[in-house]
């Protein structure tokens, strides 16, 4: 378990490549590691939990927002459980149902935006990892669903998949600003390990 590793580094926490078993020490819910790597599948068979909905690769954001209304993704989890300290259950529900605009909606042109340094960043955080952890990443052009019809609802950007590694699948990288290092002082916020 110690070459397992989740990255979710910011503009101040660049250096957060955090050991697995560390986890459980920055998340309240104190998950056990080996539990967990007993109940899931390997990386082979966990290639048929998600199907590819939509490819994203030529997709206009418009487009992308419109997918993203049809169900609960990954960023959406923490809202919908009322664990996110940025978005209510009730402004969840709102996006979903159209009675309220989209702040994903904002132009990512804006260089005011945290969407917009998010977004210029991510490159620059995947290849720090890359470098840090010798794993090598890809994009995933697509709109993720879960393969179960009852579950069809789930959805997922990822922003990279980890190749060559069955401990590290993903890699999920946020940076953040002023106003959001107050919820990292303790490590990854539990909201943030939600989404993951």
């Amino acid at each position: 378990m110690n070459n397992t590793h989740t990255s979710l580094a910011g503009n101040s926490h660049l250096s957060s490549v955090i050991p697995a078993s560390s986890v459980s020490a920055l998340n309240p819910l104190s998950i056990n590691q080996t539990s967990i790597k007993q109940q899931y599948p390997s990386r082979q068979s966990l290639s048929n939990r998600a199907k590819r909905l939509i490819s994203t690769k030529s997709m206009n954001r418009q487009d992308w927002l419109k997918v993203r209304q049809q169900g609960i993704g990954s960023s959406d989890a923490a809202a919908a459980c009322g664990l996110n300290p940025h978005q209510s259950m009730l402004e969840l529900w709102m996006l979903k149902t159209g009675r309220m605009p989209s702040p994903v909606q904002q132009p990512t042109e804006n260089s005011y935006s945290p969407l917009y340094w998010g977004q210029q960043l991510e490159p620059l955080i995947a290849r720090y990892y890359q470098h840090k952890t010798g794993h090598k990443v890809r994009k995933v052009n697509a709109v993720l669903q879960h393969a179960n019809p009852d579950k069809s609802f789930m959805l997922a950007n990822l922003d990279y998949a980890v190749v060559g590694s069955d401990d590290v699948q993903l890699l999920e990288c946020k940076s953040i600003g002023e106003w959001g290092v107050k919820h990292w002082k303790e490590g990854v916020p539990l909201y943030v390990l939600i989404q993951v």
